[in-house]
């Protein structure tokens, strides 16, 4: 039998650390293959993670509630001596410290003196901080075995380390009466608040926006409808149809189909298409469809469709809402005219689509321009700045446009 650390997954793009929220197993059970065994809670969804490796859970190395990040252990497994472990790189990034890209080795046995495990949290604290074996053989270890944990050589650091400025609070002295009903926000929003907070601080919003003469559109489902559920066996909306000539134009302009990080810019080939869907206690998540590229009308409502059921009985995988590249959020349905979303970080744009409402459009009588009532919806493109400027941004919807007017 051996001992391997279990390392937090990467749960996606811009996730780089999570929340411990239920471990389903205690010290001492038995775990099979593809078991699941902890719960862990990022800003996007609450995933149950399946076990690589048949074995014993011997430690819990982070607790309930506890912010761990990718790529560092949360666990100490028990394995036969012939199971073949997996290692991965990780880009580590910690705040005042070193920012370095470290090969975390789990299953090198590491010591000091042949017996006292190092753990790859403890031997990269070292290194980081220029530690020696010498130093390290200094520090008393209060872990099993000798072990030194990590709360000893952070013990060891604090000898000399400077104090740290603690972060000050921002809460206001509200004037809060007895009648009012105070509410903590659920940690999914909190998570999310932060996300979208620093993805607004760092990307320079702008939005533009877009009238659509959707009468034909409204026309073609009507129509349409009733033929297409009895063929195909499900039911096709606007959103669907607006979602194919999205699809449609981000293959005309590839540039808003991309990822911003730091100083580079990656246009992705494939199109993973977010969109919001409703949770069961209310939040929403935008988790995506992947390679939509190709797809079908049909196909693209079996996976809307798909994916929206299984958020609605909480079976979302952590790589449903992994990699998306571009997001349609349809405010309309809510009732709202128009909005002004905020991009996802490393997205580079996400469209808005309003309500469907009769106003006064143009048609055409006779070879001229007359006013009419139609069915009329806003398009609302915020876009990274850096990336896209307002020309380009300007003919992305202009080219939408075209095709949602033209559906017939």
């Amino acid at each position: 039998m051996k001992e391997i650390q279990i390392l937090l997954p990467k749960m996606g793009e811009s996730v780089m650390e999570a929340t411990i929220t239920d471990w389903l197993k205690n010290p001492g059970d038995k775990i099979a293959k593809d078991e699941l065994f902890v719960t862990i809670g990022t800003d996007k969804v609450d995933s149950d993670l399946p076990s690589e490796y048949e074995g014993i859970l011997k430690e819990i190395l982070v607790q309930e509630g506890e912010e761990v990040k990718v790529g560092h252990p949360i666990a100490v497994m028990e394995v036969s001596a012939d199971t073949i472990v997996h290692t991965e790189k990780f880009e580590i990034k910690e705040t005042d410290t070193i920012s370095t890209e470290t090969n975390v080795e789990l299953l090198e046995t590491k010591s000091l003196d042949g017996k006292s495990f190092l753990s790859p949290v403890v031997r990269r604290i070292a290194a980081e901080n220029g530690l020696e074996i010498e130093d390290l053989k200094q520090i008393k270890p209060t872990g099993e075995n000798g072990r030194i944990r990590k709360a000893d050589i952070l013990k060891f650091l604090k000898k000399d380390e400077k104090p740290i400025q603690q972060k000050v609070s921002t809460k206001l002295n509200l004037n809060i009466q007895p009648e009012d009903k105070v509410e903590s926000l659920p940690r999914i929003r909190q998570i999310a608040a932060e996300h979208l907070q620093t993805s607004y601080q760092i990307i320079p919003h702008v939005t533009t926006f877009s009238e659509v003469n959707v009468t034909n559109l409204v026309n073609h489902r009507e129509k349409i409808k009733e033929d297409f559920q009895k063929e195909n066996g499900v039911k096709v909306t606007y959103t669907h149809f607006i979602m194919k000539a999205v699809i449609e134009t981000l293959v005309e302009f590839p540039k808003f189909n991309a990822w911003m990080n730091e100083d580079e810019l990656i246009i992705k080939n494939d199109i993973n298409l977010g969109f919001a869907t409703a949770l069961p206690d209310g939040n929403l998540i935008v988790p995506n469809i992947k390679k939509v590229n190709d797809l079908s009308l049909k196909e693209i409502i079996e996976n809307v469709n798909l994916i929206g059921n299984n958020a609605k009985s909480n079976k979302l995988k952590s790589t449903d809402i992994q990699n998306t590249t571009f997001t349609v959020s349809n405010t309309g349905i809510f009732g709202s005219l128009a909005g002004t979303p905020i991009i996802s970080r490393p997205q580079v744009a996400v469209l808005a689509l309003g309500e469907i409402r009769s106003g006064a459009g143009v048609i055409i009588v006779d070879g001229k321009e007359e006013l009419a009532v139609c069915k009329m919806m806003m398009l609302s493109l915020s876009y990274d700045h850096r990336v896209i400027d307002g020309a380009l941004a300007s003919q992305f919807l202009t080219s939408l446009k075209k095709r949602l007017e033209s559906v017939a």
